[in-house]
């Protein structure tokens, strides 16, 4: 399972993209939208009514204006998005990652998640934007995607590094969209024992997997005081982060409430041209239903926006 808010932005054919639509196109189009929804979406009832709620719009005719492929992408994302209130369901008109996730499972050819291993990945420099120490040795670190990988462990670790003899930590997620790690919660890992278990992640039938901080990391904890910064920007993968370090009482948040989105998604082609999002996992904190799915971390600290690190840097003395 893969967490996902943050949307790739691929260049596109302009003359593909604005290519008429016939009726017969997007019946189609939209009768797979909703099997898709209806077959893989992780509360079955919820998938069913959000599948006939899409149907019974379109023969209403809110999609008649949608002449083109970005048109009805944007149309029927917000008919989903409203009717499940999910914001991990989406549609996108993206011929190449269509052209990837089309490729069949038993390829020998190695798959690559394009968000954690793609060629944009290392460009963004995995998330990782700034690191500092600020005044009165805070350490302060900007992250704006959540990319954990083989790949990105350097980066992680480089970061952590320096920041490593000071005082606290500032962990800045203001308008990080999410993303995700096919190695673990190895950030987390840095403030938490090892094998904590910090999240259940339930499927459509039976509890898939249970998320725990990773048992071999060997680099040195961080134990000093730990400050997270989130806004409503702050979205899955770094809402998931922020919530269970909350939940286990290691960090303190501090910010506005973030965008409720702890939904895990899957990515299905729809035909050669679209693909549709479908939260197929939910993760809650271990024997419970609580998770900050449509109602967000809440701040230990509300404050206005822009002086967050004010707060901070007043808590921290």
């Amino acid at each position: 399972m893969k967490l996902f808010i943050f949307f790739l932005a691929l260049s596109l054919p302009v003359q593909a993209q604005w290519r008429p639509l016939t009726s017969q196109t997007k019946d189609s189009a939209v009768n797979n939208i909703a099997a898709l929804i209806k077959e893989h979406y992780v509360f079955k009832e919820k998938g069913k009514q959000i599948a006939t709620d899409l149907l019974q719009q379109y023969r209403r005719g809110a999609l008649d204006k949608a002449g083109n492929w970005q048109v009805f992408d944007s149309l029927v994302t917000g008919i989903i998005k409203t009717s499940g209130k999910d914001g991990h369901l989406y549609v996108r008109y993206d011929p190449p990652t269509v052209k990837s996730l089309q490729v069949p499972e038993d390829s020998t050819a190695e798959q690559e998640d394009l968000f954690l291993h793609g060629p944009d990945a290392r460009n963004r420099n995995y998330g990782f934007r700034e690191v500092k120490i600020l005044d009165h040795n805070i350490g302060y670190i900007k992250v704006d995607e959540i990319n954990i990988s083989v790949k990105s462990l350097p980066v992680l670790y480089a970061a952590m590094q320096l920041v490593a003899n000071t005082r606290a930590l500032v962990i800045d997620l203001r308008d990080n969209g999410g993303g995700g790690s096919d190695i673990g919660p190895v950030f987390e890992s840095f403030f938490l024992p090892a094998n904590k278990v910090l999240l259940e992640v339930k499927g459509r039938n039976s509890i898939l997997e249970s998320v725990k901080t990773v048992g071999w990391l060997t680099q040195e904890k961080y134990k000093q005081p730990l400050y997270i910064l989130v806004n409503k920007n702050t979205a899955s993968a770094a809402e998931a982060f922020a919530f269970t370090l909350q939940a286990q009482r290691r960090a303190v948040i501090i910010g506005q409430p973030s965008a409720g989105g702890a939904h895990m998604n899957s990515w299905y082609p729809v035909n050669d041209e679209i693909y549709v999002s479908v939260s197929t996992a939910a993760p809650v904190l271990p024997g419970t239903e609580v998770s900050w799915e449509g109602k967000g971390v809440q701040p230990d600290h509300v404050v206005e926006e822009g002086k967050e690190l004010e707060v901070v840097m007043g808590v921290g003395n």
